[in-house]
């Protein structure tokens, strides 16, 4: 996988000086396209080290009751419903779990989850191939109002800090890496999280397996997460450039020239998965790609997947009998994938 191939790297400032010579100019370049994710070697190690204790096991545990509580407050939400009634699961319980879980990361307001989760939305859309200059309009005019927040945050932590993700980017970075680490951070707890819930729910509606994970078995519930991230990655492609001339497999890439790797198709291939387009959480394990690999592998992966163990055991047991309603509308992103809605009927 070209993901851990030495002769890969990610595009980092040097190649968008080369590509992209007016990249520094926008906004919202300069505060999407300068995270982590666009560094190599030190320079990427350096920068995670900063954000990798917001996702030590002690710091998780203490998530965890903030996801709980969460989950049985939309929960209880969704019971006030009248049980007949088709529900949007993305807007009323998935979403907003992962916006209150991403906003106690970070240690922002959780009032201020709805109004910053559309601020990332044109953010997201510059990880998309060929991003046109309208998506890079919005992308800025998103930037030039979520960088004065995030710089409002990073002062205030580095005179008052507290035991989160934004403290650790203020006490350690400078203003323009803090910005770009916290709006990775947004980006991150946001969007991939709900597409991981949303899918595997909706897996299991129709699933043997509805059962097992309702009582909470753990085993079942990191099948259904595995094979929900199988089926629908919320990562659909990663992009690498090849530092020198290298042959992968039969083909010649060579020296400079860009790569992109579907992830979506790997996880389809009929050699590892037999009928690749079923949801089938009793499948064999097989190693996955959607959190990445290597170096570059999800710091929030474990947090992702907590939060899977709390809301799908969760509203299985509250409503037994859900059942999906019509299609759920995709977002038109061609990487960071998922839905826009995702329409239930909770007792039929």
């Amino acid at each position: 996988m070209i993901a851990r191939h030495p002769a890969f790297a990610v595009k980092d400032a040097d190649w968008f000086d080369a590509h992209l010579p007016g990249w520094r100019q926008s906004a919202g370049m300069r505060l999407f396209g300068t995270n982590m994710l666009f560094h190599n070697a030190a320079s990427h190690q350096r920068l995670r080290k900063v954000m990798s204790p917001a996702f030590r096991p002690a710091r998780l545990r203490a998530l965890s009751e903030v996801v709980r509580t969460t989950v049985e407050h939309r929960l209880d939400l969704l019971e006030e419903r009248a049980r007949g009634d088709v529900v949007d699961l993305h807007e009323l319980l998935t979403l907003p779990v992962t916006r209150s879980t991403g906003c106690a990361l970070i240690g922002i307001p959780d009032e201020d989850g709805p109004f910053l989760y559309e601020l990332v939305q044109p953010l997201l859309a510059l990880l998309d191939p060929g991003t046109g200059l309208r998506a890079l309009t919005r992308a800025d005019r998103a930037a030039k109002t979520l960088r004065p927040y995030l710089d409002r945050l990073v002062a205030e932590r580095r005179t008052r800090p507290r035991d989160d993700l934004a403290s650790l980017a203020a006490s350690s970075l400078g203003d323009d890496e803090a910005a770009a680490a916290l709006a990775l951070a947004l980006a991150g707890g946001f969007d991939t999280t709900v597409t991981l819930l949303d899918h595997a729910i909706s897996g299991l509606m129709t699933s043997p397996a509805r059962a097992s994970v309702a009582s909470g078995d753990e085993e079942a519930v990191n099948a259904a997460v595995n094979e929900a991230l199988r089926l629908a990655s919320p990562i659909g492609l990663i992009t690498r450039i090849a530092r020198h001339e290298v042959t992968v497999g039969d083909v010649r890439v060579p020296a400079g020239q860009e790569v992109m790797a579907w992830i979506c198709d790997a996880h389809r291939d009929h050699e590892h998965f037999p009928d690749p387009e079923t949801f089938a959480p009793e499948r064999p394990a097989s190693r996955l790609l959607s959190f990445g690999s290597g170096p570059h592998y999800c710091l929030g992966a474990q947090l992702a997947k907590l939060e899977a163990s709390f809301v799908l055991p969760a509203v299985l047991r509250r409503f037994p009998r859900m059942v999906p309603f019509g299609l759920p509308l995709p977002n038109d992103r061609m990487n960071v994938r998922g839905w826009t809605n995702f329409p239930v009927v909770l007792d039929p």
